[in-house]
């Protein structure tokens, strides 16, 4: 697992570097993952520094531009992460843009992650065919279901590529989906609403807890309805 919760953009680096520490040294996490993209792409290297100076050399280091940049800005910037071993930058351009990060990939070092905003296996087809992603993340939520998601894996392990689920708020259906395929050895942590559920994501020492019960995972909890239920307008 790796934990994604405590390196939002809003948060000043300052408070980045402590929750990032804190999962590390107090969870027992062995993987984060920060925000970039920035109005101050020299901000967002500083950040990324600071947090590689508190979790050490020997912890997975990922960012995430959310497709903020244009092609020279992420070649700028891509060319200095590999200076802080960053794992893989994700979304560093527009999503649905395989030309650009094609591009990108044969400038930088550092591996490029994307998937959450790809709705089809063929938009997946186009980005791996190029060339343009090396760790996959699609998402059963916004794919057509689990089918779906298993032909995206399947054809990500053809290109000897790693898949790493988008977890975003349905963690619960990936960790069955990520101990059920070869590809899947890293996916995120954003707890949320795991507390919501009668068998909630759980990861000890850094590692996700195998499932125990049949399906998805994503029974609610009684209770949960009772604290979210709104009443209609």
């Amino acid at each position: 697992a790796y934990n994604t919760d405590g390196g939002w953009l809003s948060l000043s680096t300052q408070q980045v570097v402590d929750n990032c520490r804190r999962f590390v040294l107090e969870e027992g996490f062995r993987g984060v993952k920060i925000k970039i993209g920035s109005n101050s792409p020299g901000a967002d290297l500083d950040r990324v520094e600071a947090v590689r100076a508190a979790i050490g050399p020997n912890v997975k280091l990922a960012v995430d531009a959310n497709g903020i940049w244009d092609l020279p800005t992420a070649v700028r910037v891509g060319r200095r992460l590999a200076d802080y071993d960053v794992l893989w930058i994700e979304e560093p351009l527009w999503y649905d843009d395989p030309w650009g990060h094609a591009q990108l990939a044969r400038a930088i070092a550092t591996p490029i992650a994307l998937g959450e905003q790809l709705y089809s296996r063929h938009a997946f087809r186009d980005f791996l065919h190029q060339g343009a992603v090396h760790y996959v993340q699609p998402d059963v939520t916004r794919l057509g279901g689990v089918t779906e998601w298993l032909q995206v894996a399947d054809m990500a392990h053809g290109y000897r590529l790693p898949v790493a689920a988008h977890v975003g708020d349905m963690g619960q259906v990936h960790v069955h989906t990520a101990y059920a395929h070869p590809a899947c050895r890293i996916l995120e942590y954003i707890p949320w609403i795991r507390t919501a559920f009668e068998e909630p994501v759980t990861v000890v020492d850094g590692a996700y807890v195998l499932p125990q019960r049949p399906g998805a995972g994503t029974t609610p909890r009684q209770d949960a309805f009772e604290r979210f239920q709104r009443p209609l307008p």
